[in-house]
């Protein structure tokens, strides 16, 4: 594609005077702002896993260390016990609506409360736990239900404070540690959930469980080198666990090491190799490293094989991908991505339906193909008529054919749109130039000068007209 940010002065001034202006013309690739926003560092965000935590029914009522039920509940007991061992829980709480919760003992209705629970009916469990507390405020197993129960709902404060009561009151386990901890997570208090999780890695050390809540607690809390060396050793345990790949390359890219970080998300996707939404990740960072062969690559199997909810994001990846090769002039590689994604683009928005067409149609220009740009850039306006790029493109086809008259209706619309305005009037000055209208390619490129004054290089373009139009006289 030929040069169209240069400004062709008369001939009788070129061996003195002749000066190449360069700006960065949309036409030739995407902007500045678009372009950061390929190349900016990238975070994989991963939320935290939300831990299964096992509920046990106790249901040796009669223990030594639980609190006795009443003589005359007995009865009730011998009847619901084997349906507890047979885990028809179902049963057992229709037969607890029977019965008045203020009249059973303690030990009832925290059995009750468990039930319930483990059912998830938890107005009705709630109610039977307080219940509990009302008669034995001290009451572990009642704090720690209500703390599961409380977390089940995502209510983390109510949770806490029975938890922490539960803890003080002995009950000083592994799980409560943990519990505790994804709690401190919950309320973004990233440092409070590691002395939890340490907590509980102290009583139980080989639980996953809390291992990867470490993990992502250190992350969450900025000591990426506690969470480097905590990593190193999950890894070293189940090397093809893809999540935790995931999270070294969240680290590495934290620290700015997009090198490391490329190397975790391929062995991501030797793990899960039509894993989508890795593709869409690998691909940027190849991008931004260099790899435009692999992100394109990537982008086309990505393309080929995402679903109906992926495809929005695949989209937007390419279409910013596009932009940089255009904006590099990597036509090949633009033209495999254009294949593959042509498919795709009638689920686009309009606003990006007119941009495919306008790097479509860019793609022409440089195969020479006038004819199918012109034609996808008057498609491109029909969606939006104050797309720049589109009118810069089809105003240097008009100027590439002598169409000037053409070539200048679309300057003068593109002159319209702030951000396209100083290639607007660079464009405009050099039509007038070829018209021999040196007072008006004058005035056009003082506009750009006042508008961009930190463009130096357009002074002696300037002083070059002057003395044209005064020797014109």
């Amino acid at each position: 594609m030929k040069n169209m940010n240069a400004i062709k002065l008369p001939k009788l001034l070129t061996r003195t005077l002749y000066t190449t202006v360069m700006c960065s013309l949309p036409l030739l690739g995407i902007t500045n702002a678009y372009a950061s926003q390929v190349s900016a560092p990238l975070k994989v965000t991963l939320s935290p896993s939300d831990p299964t935590w096992q509920l046990a029914i106790n249901n040796k009522l009669l223990g030594p260390t639980e609190v006795l039920i009443e003589p005359t509940e007995r009865g009730f007991a011998r009847q619901v016990q084997p349906l507890l061992q047979e885990g028809k829980y179902q049963e057992v709480a229709a037969l607890f609506k029977s019965r008045d919760i203020n009249s059973d003992s303690t030990a009832l209705n925290l059995l009750r409360a468990q039930v319930l629970l483990t059912l998830k009916e938890f107005n009705s469990a709630e109610a039977a736990y307080l219940a509990c507390l009302k008669s034995t405020p001290d009451l572990v197993k009642a704090h720690q239900g209500l703390s599961l129960l409380y977390m089940q709902q995502a209510n983390y404060t109510k949770a806490q404070t029975h938890l922490v009561h539960s803890i003080e009151l002995g009950q000083a386990d592994a799980q409560s540690y943990a519990q505790l901890a994804y709690i401190h997570v919950q309320h973004s208090q990233p440092w409070s959930a590691v002395a939890a999780y340490r907590q509980a890695l102290m009583l139980e050390p080989e639980t996953a469980q809390y291992q990867q809540g470490l993990l992502f607690a250190l992350i969450e809390s900025g000591d990426l080198s506690q969470a480097n060396a905590l990593l190193k050793e999950l890894l070293n345990k189940t090397p093809d666990n893809a999540e935790l790949w995931l999270q070294r390359a969240q680290i590495a890219l934290q620290l700015e090491h997009n090198k490391q970080a490329l190397s975790a998300i391929e062995v991501v996707l030797k793990l899960n190799p039509k894993d989508t939404s890795n593709q869409l990740l690998a691909a940027q960072l190849h991008l931004s490293e260099g790899s435009s062969k692999r992100a394109v690559s990537l982008l086309k199997q990505g393309l080929k094989h995402a679903t109906k909810a992926q495809q929005t994001d695949v989209i937007n990846t390419t279409m910013q991908t596009l932009g940089w090769l255009v904006s590099q002039q990597q036509w090949d590689l633009a033209k495999e991505l254009i294949r593959s994604a042509k498919r795709l683009t009638k689920r686009l928005p309009n606003e990006e339906q007119a941009q495919f067409s306008v790097y479509s149609a860019q793609l022409a220009m440089q195969q020479g193909n006038s004819k199918r740009a012109v034609k996808s850039l008057n498609n491109a306006l029909k969606i939006n008529p104050n797309l720049g790029d589109a009118l810069l493109s089809l105003a240097s086809i008009y100027r590439d054919k002598n169409q000037l008259t053409q070539a200048k209706l679309m300057y003068v619309r593109a002159q319209a749109l702030p951000k396209y305005q100083l290639s607007a009037w660079l464009g405009l000055s050099q039509i007038a130039i070829d018209s021999k209208n040196y007072p008006e390619a004058l005035k056009h490129l003082k506009k750009a000068y006042q508008a961009n004054p930190q463009r130096q290089d357009l002074i002696t373009n300037i002083r070059a007209l002057e003395n044209i139009v005064r020797q014109e006289g």
